[in-house]
């Protein structure tokens, strides 16, 4: 089998889902716990660096933010759930815990770049707060039950992000389109080296 795109994913508790969209879109992808050093990632030459899904509160976890901060700029970055809360500290935002969290396979949030509504996937306690992020950083995804941050980007630095679960399985697949945006950053990235 070809492998077009060498991927390390960061293990905070990654849903297997994760990896078989992934795998499905041609990556070969190399899991490594979530305290390996961003020295050895970056070793392996990834085309991208995926911070995965993980329960708990992104605060209590500082190794990883800076793990997070020695990975962006350096290779493309996509943080799926926990590993969007870590990018967006890493990224100089600040996260907080919400009153009920958000919980269920029914979430609307909308999708702003590509203007539509997509019901989502949600288990999650914490969120990022997007007046905190610095210029530049982009709010791509708006829950539509708070108006609470769903997802980012930072272009500049070839960043993108959700807070929910673009892989659930059995479903919704409203937001799977997520992993072919994965893709074409990581080929723009390889394209402009």
């Amino acid at each position: 089998v070809f492998h077009e795109f060498k991927v390390v994913a960061y293990d905070f508790g990654i849903k297997h889902n994760i990896l078989r969209r992934l795998a499905s879109y041609g990556c070969k992808i190399t899991v490594v716990p979530s305290n390996w050093p961003a020295s050895e990632a970056l070793k392996m030459n990834p085309d991208g660096v995926l911070f995965s899904n993980g329960p708990g509160d992104p605060s209590a976890v500082p190794y990883a933010v800076e793990t997070v901060k020695n990975i962006v700029g350096k290779a493309p970055v996509f943080g799926i759930c926990m590993g969007h809360q870590l990018l967006g500290q890493a990224l100089g935002g600040k996260t907080f815990k919400m009153k009920f969290g958000h919980h269920g396979g029914n979430h609307p949030v909308r999708n702003i770049r590509a203007n539509r509504v997509e019901i989502s996937a949600q288990n999650h306690n914490y969120a990022v707060d997007p007046t905190s992020l610095p210029e530049g950083v982009e709010v791509t995804h708006v829950n539509l039950n708070d108006g609470s941050c769903a997802g980012l980007a930072f272009p500049a630095l070839k960043v993108m992000s959700l807070q929910y679960h673009p892989e659930a399985s059995p479903g919704p697949h409203d937001s799977d389109s997520v992993f072919g945006e994965f893709i074409e950053l990581m080929k723009q990235s390889k394209q402009q080296a």
